[in-house]
């Protein structure tokens, strides 16, 4: 018998090796009314946790074992029951806000003391299928099964019931990449569904293209106190074939060893992207138009 009070809904059964993801829609804007829940999106690499005793299993969006990459989160975990989380495990800054880039410096200087676990959800817990439970309830004994782990990078992802357009201008304020909204009352499902919605930071400015790498990317600049200040790369959008044919007309020196070849600053473009990296680069930029 679980220690835990499951919800009426949980189906006894042995814990899985791997479950199907529940996939995350877009949307344009944050869902209004209560019946919504919202989370901060946090940036990182989506993960399941199968905890089992001793046993730990971190399997990757896409069916891989990732567990000795992102293990340290979970070292010295004391008594945790047997358990699936539904997570992301990413790199806060001193304010709690994750960046992609954040998580792959900490990779590449293996500062593994850095990963944390943003538990979002809870799968299985103490030999009962919580998939068919109501997220409110999966989210209860989430925050239970977490905050008794007594691992403190192991972060169970609060939410908030309406208020959905709220969070989303907190989270624009804080920099980070959005927010995702749970219908209240769902159950876990596989695949994409409109029961989870997630809604992304966006924003539209001009920039300088200052080279391209031909039908792969441009790079683009912005004016800063008289001089251009490289902003990142924008590879999406790049469907006009004319616009490799006025880049190279641009041309304005050789190609680099990354294959960027660099132009006179004289097209301007104007970009979506949704929010910047720690280091002030636009993120998944999308080339709106040319002039």
């Amino acid at each position: 018998m679980s220690r835990f009070a499951v919800p009426p809904a949980a189906v006894p059964a042995e814990i899985p090796r791997r479950i199907p993801l529940h996939i995350v829609s877009s949307c344009a804007e944050p869902p209004e009314g209560d019946g919504w829940l919202h989370e901060i999106k946090h940036d990182g690499h989506r993960l399941l946790a199968i905890v089992a005793g001793d046993d730990l299993k971190l399997i990757s969006r896409n069916g891989y074992d990732r567990t000795e990459l992102f293990r340290e989160p979970f070292q010295g975990r004391a008594g945790m029951p047997p358990c699936i989380l539904d997570g992301e495990i990413a790199v806060p800054d001193d304010r709690g806000v994750t960046h992609i880039d954040q998580l792959s410096e900490a990779l590449r200087l293996r500062r593994y003391d850095q990963l944390a676990y943003f538990a979002f959800d809870l799968l299985h817990l103490d030999g009962h299928d919580l998939r068919a439970c109501a997220i409110e309830d999966r989210k209860a004994l989430l925050r239970d099964v977490v905050g008794g782990a007594g691992c403190p990078r192991l972060v169970a992802v609060d939410h908030i019931a309406g208020w959905g357009l709220q969070l989303f201008e907190a989270v624009r304020q804080a920099g980070a990449e959005g927010i995702v909204s749970k219908r209240a009352g769902s159950p876990y499902r596989a695949g994409a569904s409109r029961d989870w919605l997630k809604t992304k930071i966006k924003e539209t400015a001009v920039f300088v293209i200052t080279g391209y790498i031909e039908r792969e990317a441009v790079m683009v600049a912005q004016l800063k106190d008289d001089k251009l200040v490289l902003a990142g790369t924008v590879k999406f959008g790049l469907g006009d074939k004319d616009l490799w044919r006025r880049l190279e007309r641009l041309r304005a020196g050789p190609e680099t060893r990354s294959g960027m070849v660099p132009v006179r600053p004289e097209l301007v473009a104007a970009v979506r992207y949704f929010g910047r990296y720690r280091g002030g680069w636009i993120r998944d930029g999308v080339l709106l138009s040319v002039g």
